[in-house]
């Protein structure tokens, strides 16, 4: 895919680009003659890139306000972005002349080996001229590996003189070298920004050069040679966990699905890795297939088998009733047979009030109003510990498998092969299945939605829920479920509100919490519990 630039925003690019060369030559000729006319007449030059900078996001939001072309915003975005680290490349070259300025006469050691790396970052924009015009994803990760070894020089310099300052050797003069090795690094970074959004325009989704090789190779392991031209990428959802997770499809527009990518941290890859195997090994089919993984560093990414249906997010938003209540039908069916065939007989704690005591403030960073709660003479912190004691003589008798994330768009219905299947596992365990139940009952109940049918069709949705989860609770002399639920609602409801801009929607599920809690804190001892959650949940 090229990218869609006007004139009136590449020109300006172009020179901006031969500007930045220029300065990086002007630093070369510094370095290996160092003297003051050579620095300031550098540190002049200040003026040049930044007016092209602003003159290509000018005109790039004048072409993108002019156009009706969907398909424009990644170019115009690359344009801007590629224009702000280009001025960054800039800014860089004249902070290392200043460190110049400072060398009064003297020479730097060795500075050929700085030379060296600024010939690389001048060649590699020198590259960077025909990726305006036509990106390349080869071309691109050729220009990462400038940036790799631009680090890896930074990285001895760095080594090398710290030791050499331990040992009080011409300090000044190793502070300057150091300063000017840091900014030839920082050049390197900016590259990886450049290369980051002509990513984006290829693919049609931001990613690295190091997730660019990481697909390659998985694409390589499934057998498939990158069409970079050809391929493209979706955005299916947005994860709390930190994942990124897109449909990754081949010759873009005509259906040909490979699977659904999905990338992040290291250790939350292996366990969502964990997760899909000991799904698929309980129940054959109920999660998707990994196709393909690559680990690079503290970071991973998998390809993993694209599953037909509807989240049943979308069947209770956009669905007609009879959609929502087959899915529902399935889903109801299924859990209590998942939970018969993994339930081990050891008494387990959901621990409710620990994870809610670590939410906490997040939720208060996004409502810091929240801190002021109190009743009864009790402040929330009162409230959580007094729960919290009460949880810990109330454990769950047995424990089963659950999925751990148990929120709505984490649960797709199929209609066609009537068949529910679980996405985004990396938190499954063996576990109160309260956990999964009062997620899922406050993933309907969090919805703004302010139509009283929707909202009745929510808490209905909820109400099923519960009433399964009752009838196997009842089924296996669980006599604590409710006052388990009680705290995992109460949890949730609390904790849900760090996601929720809405004040208002956000203070009812607060209070909501709230007062199960306190509810549950006014509790007698050796009692009845007093909390009817049917009602409440009704109501």
């Amino acid at each position: 895919m090229q990218l869609l630039l006007a004139d009136a925003v590449r020109h300006p690019l172009l020179l901006l680009l031969a500007e930045v060369r220029t300065q990086l030559q002007e630093l070369q000729r510094l370095l290996e003659k160092p003297g003051a006319a050579l620095a300031q007449g550098l540190l002049r030059r200040r003026g040049q890139p930044h007016q092209l900078a602003h003159r290509v996001q000018q005109r790039a939001l004048e072409q993108l306000h002019a156009s009706t072309d969907g398909h424009l915003l990644p170019s115009v975005r690359a344009a801007g972005d590629t224009a702000d680290e280009l001025e960054r490349i800039a800014t860089l070259c004249r902070e290392a002349a200043r460190e110049a300025l400072q060398l009064e006469g003297q020479r730097l050691q060795r500075p050929q080996r700085y030379i060296k790396r600024l010939q690389q970052v001048d060649q590699t924009l020198q590259q960077l001229e025909q990726l305006i015009s036509t990106p390349d994803a080869h071309e691109i990760l050729r220009i990462s590996r400038v940036q790799r070894k631009l680090t890896r020089f930074y990285q001895r310099v760095r080594k090398a003189h710290l030791k050499a300052l331990k040992q009080q050797e011409n300090p000044e003069l190793l502070i300057i070298s150091l300063f000017l090795a840091r900014h030839i690094h920082e050049m390197g970074q900016a590259l990886v920004s450049i290369c980051e959004s002509l990513i984006s325009v290829l693919l049609g989704q931001p990613m690295s050069p190091a997730q660019l090789r990481s697909l390659k190779s998985m694409m390589t392991q499934l057998g498939v040679e990158p069409d970079w031209q050809g391929l493209s990428l979706a955005p299916l959802a947005e994860t709390r966990s930190g994942n990124s997770i897109a449909a990754l499809a081949s010759e873009a527009g005509t259906g040909s699905m490979i699977g659904v990518l999905k990338e992040g941290e290291l250790h939350k890859v292996k366990e969502e890795k964990r997760g899909l195997r000991q799904w698929n090994s309980l129940f054959p089919g109920i999660a998707p297939q990994i196709l393909s993984h690559h680990d690079q560093g503290d970071s991973a990414s998998l390809i993993i088998e694209h599953l037909p249906g509807l989240t049943f997010e979308r069947l209770l938003l956009q669905e007609d009733a009879p959609a929502l209540q087959a899915g529902m039908t399935h889903l109801l069916a299924l859990l209590p047979q998942v939970w018969e065939a993994t339930l081990q007989s050891r008494p387990i704690s959901g621990q409710y009030m620990r994870q809610l005591g670590k939410r906490l403030p997040s939720v208060y960073n996004v409502h810091p109003e929240f801190r002021r709660w109190q009743q009864q003479a009790m402040t929330l912190a009162d409230l959580l510990q007094a729960a919290g004691q009460l949880e810990q003589k109330a454990p769950a008798p047995f424990s089963v498998y659950i999925h751990g994330d148990f929120n709505l768009d984490n649960l797709l219905y199929d209609a066609r092969e009537e068949k529910v299947r679980f996405i985004d596992l990396h938190r499954s365990r063996q576990m109160d299945y309260v956990q999964d139940v009062s997620v899922f009952m406050v993933s309907c109940l969090r919805l703004p939605l302010f139509e009283s049918e929707s909202r009745q069709r929510a808490r209905q949705t909820a109400w099923q829920m519960f009433d399964m989860a009752q009838a196997f609770a009842s089924a296996h002399q669980d006599d604590g479920f409710e006052l388990r639920m009680t705290l995992g609602l109460g949890r949730s409801l609390i904790t849900s509100t760090r996601y929720l801009l809405d004040r208002a929607h956000a203070r009812e599920l607060f209070e909501q919490g709230c007062r199960l809690l306190l509810a549950l804190h006014q509790q007698k001892p050796n009692k009845p519990l007093q909390i009817h959650l049917k009602e409440w949940l009704h109501g």
